[in-house]
Order: structure tokens, then C-alpha cells, then sequence
């Protein structure tokens, strides 16, 4: 429906609320993990789009102003009342890191249903981003990712998938497994974190983890270390990139910024031209460089970088 060449992300777009500088209040920050990569890539010129529901709230409200002062395309954002909009409390450590405790029982996210998703969206030049989160067994959502899935399949575009394991939100740990087992056949461009390794693929070893996707249709894995760096693989080769020495403050969104940073070196190009040992290299630098920035700053679309930001990054 837009034109080609488009970003489209599905799944949840939330709350966070993050510790302010006047502990213990807690300051709400828009978030979700597909919907902070619709923003990070729209703040980096990228034409996107995000497929999800908030609930007929001021948190609702303040999702969709806020992405689409990023640039994000909310056409196909929907509000509900039949449910809140979901929320997130984060947890910071010292040094940056955080956990999640979530109120979603249930979210409006988890009420996107198949008839929220238009049919002819997506065109042969388009990337569909989706993870975990969205795709929960017996959830309207998990039916509108299935649809749109294979709607950007029988189009002809790219599919990127960040499973994005958040343990708490799941009752059965192996439910989660089987899930993320299910949807990988869909991906095309696989990222995941070097701590979810061992629960998603058995393993730990990135080579084996890579083959696996490989056997299941993917062309590319994309592993993110944290502070230790990046790497990618595909079935020919692989690279690796050092971690960026960087005072962190909130770590929340750095893996979605890197997806926005990344998916925007592959978007209007033809993926074998995405695929040579330059392109690869020099995708990773830039996606790395925009996760390093990130957590330099609180709130995971907050925090996100600009094109300029990046040039500018010295370090």
C-alpha cells in the first residue's frame, strides 16, 4: 500500500518505566521491542511502519504521538478498550543492565488480530521485522503475525526476526522454545543476543547456532556480545567486531536500535549485494556503533541514534 522499499514492524508496542534520576520514582518511556526498531530505523531515514495495538489510553495516546515524531507511519497502530495498553518496569543495575517485570494479562498488544493486518500490504522490496513477544499460543496476535508472515513471503520480501527471549512473560519456558522453533522457517535475517543462544538453539557455539538457522531457511545470523561486540554469519563466511568502550547508563532497547541500524543497510538494495564480505563488515560497524550509542542515554527510542549521531560517534 505504501511504496516500495518499506520497513514494516509487528508485535508490541509498550510502556517502559525506567528508574528517573530521583530514585525511586519511575519515569514512563514508550517502548517494545519491534516497535523501538520501527522508530531507530525511522530516525535513521528508513521509511517505516508499525503493525500493533495499544489500548484506548493516555499511554495508548502517547505511543503514537511519540513514533510518529520519530517518523514512524502508525496507520496500521490500532487502540482497543478492551485492554490496557501493556507495561514494562525496568530494573536498572549500576552499570547499565536491566530486567523487565511486565503488567499484561493481557496487553492490548496480545489483542492484534488478523483483520488489523490489510491485506496487499507488503511488496517484493519491503522487510517485515517481527519477535517473540507478539506470537504468544492462543493470542489473536499470534494469528496477525501469521498472516502478515506469509503475506510478506508470497510477496516476495525480506522476513528479520529477533526472537527477543523475555522469560517472564512466558508460564511454560518450553512453550517459548517450541514457539521460537516454529516462526524461525519465516526468517530470512536472524538476530539474537550471545545469553540466548543456549535457550532458543541448545548451544552456546554461534557456528552451530548459524547452521541451524541456515537449515531453516535463513541467509544471515546476526549475534550481538553486549560490550564484547557483535558478529554475523552466513553460510560462507563470518565477521566479528570489538565491543565499544562506553559509559552505560540503560541498556534497554541497544539490541532494537542495532536491528534499525542494521535492517537499514538492506533495505532498497538487492540482498546479494547485502550479502559480500564489505557490506557485512561495514553493516555491522554501523549496527554496532548505533547499540553502543544507545545505551549511553535512558529510554530505548529516547536513546536511539540519528544518522549524524553516528558520524559524529568517536570513541
Amino acid at each position: 500500500m505504501l511504496s516500495m522499499d518499506h520497513l514494516y514492524c509487528i508485535g508490541e508496542a509498550i510502556v517502559d518505566f525506567i528508574p528517573a534520576d530521583e530514585a525511586p520514582l519511575l519515569a514512563p518511556m514508550p517502548g517494545g521491542a519491534t516497535a523501538n526498531t520501527a522508530s531507530a530505523a525511522a530516525k535513521l531515514g528508513v521509511p517505516s511502519s508499525f503493525i500493533g495495538k495499544v489500548g484506548d489510553d493516555g499511554f495508548g495516546r502517547m505511543m503514537i504521538d511519540v513514533m510518529k515524531g520519530y517518523g514512524v507511519d502508525t496507520t496500521y497502530m490500532t487502540m482497543t478498550s478492551a485492554a490496557c495498553t501493556t507495561m514494562s518496569f525496568v530494573t536498572l543495575t549500576p552499570d547499565g543492565d536491566r530486567s523487565f517485570t511486565f503488567a499484561r494479562k493481557p496487553g492490548a498488544d496480545m489483542l492484534l488480530s488478523e483483520i488489523d493486518v490489510p491485506e496487499g500490504l507488503f511488496s517484493s522490496g519491503d522487510i517485515l521485522h517481527f519477535g517473540s513477544i507478539g506470537i504468544m499460543p492462543g493470542t489473536p496476535s499470534k494469528e496477525a503475525h501469521l498472516k502478515a508472515l506469509r503475506m510478506a513471503k508470497d510477496a516476495g520480501a525480506l522476513i528479520s526476526y529477533d526472537p527477543n527471549v523475555r522469560l517472564p512473560l512466558w508460564d511454560d519456558h518450553e512453550v517459548l522454545k517450541a514457539t521460537i522453533m516454529e516462526f524461525l522457517p519465516f526468517a530470512d535475517i536472524v538476530k539474537v543476543s550471545d545469553d540466548e543462544l543456549d535457550f532458543i538453539f541448545g548451544t552456546s557455539d554461534e557456528n552451530t547456532a548459524a547452521k541451524i538457522c541456515f537449515e531453516n531457511g535463513a541467509c544471515v545470523l546476526f549475534v550481538t556480545r553486549g560490550k564484547n561486540g557483535a558478529a554475523v554469519y552466513t553460510k560462507d563466511l563470518s565477521y566479528e567486531t570489538e565491543g565499544i568502550p562506553v559509559l552505560a547508563v540503560d541498556t534497554t532497547g541497544a539490541g532494537d536500535a542495532f536491528n534499525g541500524a542494521m535492517l537499514s543497510r538492506f533495505i532498497g538494495r538487492p540482498l546479494k549485494d547485502c550479502l559480500t564480505p564489505d557490506a557485512l563488515t561495514e553493516m555491522l560497524i554501523y549496527a554496532n556503533k548505533a547499540g553502543s550509542i544507545t545505551v549511553t542515554r535512558k529510554g530505548a527510542m529516547a536513546g536511539s541514534p540519528t544518522p549524524e549521531d553516528i558520524k559524529l560517534f568517536r570513541y
